[in-house]
């Protein structure tokens, strides 16, 4: 099984370090980077499972720079956890409109932060684990389609035969009974 793959965002390189360190170990395959615009050039490279992201960014702030990941994944979204040093009212609303996942104050404590961690990430397990069940019932269900397109197209040519051999349209009509009467179990 492949490892989740994390991207850690902020502007504080021992704070790369230590969560580095953390999600490594924790068996993640984690990648950090100190600038959003880095990050961007990142998510247009790969998809990462989760995203930790800080709020208080040089260049681009973090709501920011999460309008942009989402722009930039159209279908499948990363999950996010948010973390910041500075409250603010309206940057956790912002961040909830986005769909968050997660947000922490800093600073945390790194068992508080991996449990989050951790957490969001059994829901991504799940998500995908869903994903694949769904794929598999739509294949089904098209397998189930062609199935009964061969049986209405091979049911139409039997009826056919058996009308122009006896040329009986009350049995016509009887096969066309029994038809429906299958058609609606």
């Amino acid at each position: 099984m492949m490892k989740e793959k994390i991207l850690v965002i902020d502007d504080e390189e021992m704070i790369l370090k230590t969560l580095d360190k953390l999600l490594s170990k924790e068996g993640y395959e984690v990648t950090t980077v100190n600038s959003s615009y880095t990050a961007l050039a990142h998510v247009k490279k790969e998809f990462f499972d989760l995203i930790v992201l800080d709020v208080r960014m040089p260049q681009m702030d973090g709501i920011s720079l999460l309008k942009q990941i989402r722009r930039i994944q159209e279908d499948k979204k990363s999950m996010v956890i948010v973390i910041t040093g500075y409250a603010s009212e309206d940057v956790p609303i912002k961040a909830i409109e986005l769909g968050v996942e997660g947000y922490i104050m800093k600073p945390f404590e790194l068992e508080s932060f991996l449990y989050s961690v951790n957490g969001v990430m059994e829901i991504c397990r799940l998500r995908k684990e869903r994903d694949g069940y769904l794929k598999e019932l739509e294949k089904k269900n098209r397998e189930l389609e062609e199935l009964r397109d061969k049986y209405r197209n091979l049911v139409n040519s039997l009826t056919r035969v058996v009308w122009a051999k006896t040329n009986s349209k009350d049995l016509e009509d009887k096969i066309k009974k029994i038809i429906k009467s299958y058609e609606k179990k």
